[in-house]
């Protein structure tokens, strides 16, 4: 059980001081600009667009903000919150920390001081990872090395050349990677396979690109404990929103460029209007965009890059139980397994007594498997697996209910996922075309995170106002 003290001191760590971002200032003169798309790369986009004398508004197709940021509160009892989009803001994000601090809200620690975390491999719990016999065939040399010997031989040389040059020269830092799946780079580099899988456990041999399998360990590391926003994550689009102009209900049909300004074409609850202004910001996931930038003028490498660029389905199915049993049993609830569900993470209460959530949360193959499930179906593939995991789940489990991002009709994926070849999206997406210019996670470094959608509207900000 975590002790008042211990959560106090992790409270205090969330508040030191960050370092500043760089300032804007503007150029040229004020310009009116339509973002398509109120999630928080749209939102930020916005809100410091005004703040330089722009005229900025914002288009959301649903009747609220955050897109992918989305904290769900109901069904679930009182006091209960998940998180059915981003879940952390890891210590070295500190754009992410600088917007939540500017715009008043709390960070906390996201994981709890004394609650562990573990592996679940072959229906074992990996308490100590360096003493643990892992079951895959090893060399007697890779067993000898372990989970964190294999890690620093074949991960971490290549962790610290990638985060050299991160994150001005990320494509060209990964461009040798880009070829391989995780598991053929690993064995490149003479791993056995299942040194290969070991290494890979929560992520796959054969999921995504090595280069994509670098990238997101590269962005996680770093800068101390990972954060939430108190309350839910949400409240951070939620604060954005507030204070910028969003017109919701109002979907984007067509938009269409020209040398002296932009033209939106938009369907909402008043039927069929046209927007005009300088300049447009586009930040919605590739799936999403379907037709509407067909006749845009775009360049044929950023049709494809749209057309092409992966993502993940991820799926997450949240199970509630009576009390957060597992705190009292000293786990974190965060667990990393060989079983469909890939993963397990916690809500973020820290009352061992009360009612609390876990979160099976795979973003591999297996999402397949459960968007053909009926809603029924999927909490019981869930329950099932997790109580594997914490028997305990057997007694305690009171209801359920997932959601699929790949099956969102405005989002049709949880975070770009770059495949062999795609690695040089990030910048064929990134780049202006004419007076579109793109903003989102999948056109930022820190792909898949929060902070990569901020970090693209500062880089659209500063295009526009130069």
């Amino acid at each position: 059980m975590v002790s008042r003290r211990e959560f106090l001191t992790t409270v205090a760590a969330a508040a030191a001081p960050l370092s500043q971002l760089e300032r804007f200032t503007r150029s040229g003169s004020a310009q009116r600009v339509i973002v398509i798309g109120g999630g928080l790369a749209g939102l930020c986009t916005a809100y410091e667009l005004q703040a330089l004398g722009h005229t900025a508004t914002v288009l959301e197709a649903q009747m609220r903000p955050g897109g992918r940021v989305r904290t769900l509160r109901e069904p679930f009892a009182p006091g209960v919150h998940v998180e059915a989009g981003a879940e952390q803001i890891p210590g070295a994000h500190e754009i992410t920390q600088h917007y939540a601090r500017t715009l008043g809200l709390t960070l906390l620690p996201n994981r709890i001081e004394g609650a562990r975390a573990f592996y679940y491999v072959q229906g074992q719990r990996v308490l100590n990872p360096v003493t643990f016999e892992w079951p895959f065939e090893l060399t007697s040399d890779e067993r000898r090395l372990g989970l964190a010997g294999l890690s620093r031989k074949y991960l971490e040389p290549e962790i610290t050349r990638v985060r050299e040059m991160f994150p001005q020269h990320t494509v060209q830092a990964l461009g040798e990677l880009d070829r391989y799946t995780p598991g053929a780079w690993l064995r490149s580099r003479g791993a056995s396979p299942g040194a290969a899988e070991l290494v890979t456990i929560g992520f796959g041999t054969d999921f995504g690109s090595a280069a994509s399998f670098l990238l997101h360990s590269v962005n996680g590391r770093g800068g101390g404990p990972n954060y939430r926003i108190d309350g839910g994550n949400d409240q951070l689009p939620r604060a954005f929103a507030t204070r910028v102009d969003v017109r919701y209900g109002v979907a984007v049909a067509a938009v269409h460029q020209n040398d002296g300004g932009v033209e939106i074409v938009v369907r909402g609850g008043g039927g069929t209007d046209v927007l005009h202004a300088d300049r447009a910001v586009c930040t919605l996931p590739c799936p999403a965009i379907g037709r509407i930038l067909d006749e845009a003028r775009l360049s044929p490498a950023k049709q494809r890059a749209i057309r092409e660029q992966h993502y993940s389905r991820t799926v997450k199915v949240f199970l509630q139980s009576r009390t957060r049993f597992w705190l009292k049993d000293g786990w974190s609830g965060f667990v990393e397994s060989d079983l469909p569900i890939e993963r397990l993470t916690p809500d973020p209460g820290v009352d061992p007594e009360a009612r609390g959530a876990l979160a099976a949360y795979p973003i591999g193959a297996y999402t397949a498997t459960l968007e053909q499930m009926s809603e029924t179906e999927r909490v019981a593939a869930a329950r099932d697996q997790t109580t594997r995991i914490f028997p305990a789940l057997l007694t305690q489990f009171e209801g359920g209910l997932s959601h699929c991002w790949g099956l969102d009709p405005w989002q049709r994926g949880a975070f770009a996922l770059h495949t062999p070849g795609q690695i040089g999206f990030i910048d064929t997406l990134a780049a202006v075309e004419g007076r579109i210019h793109f903003a989102g996670e999948h056109t930022s470094p820190w792909t898949g995170w929060m902070q990569g959608a901020l970090e693209s509207a500062r880089r659209v900000v500063a295009e526009i106002s130069r």
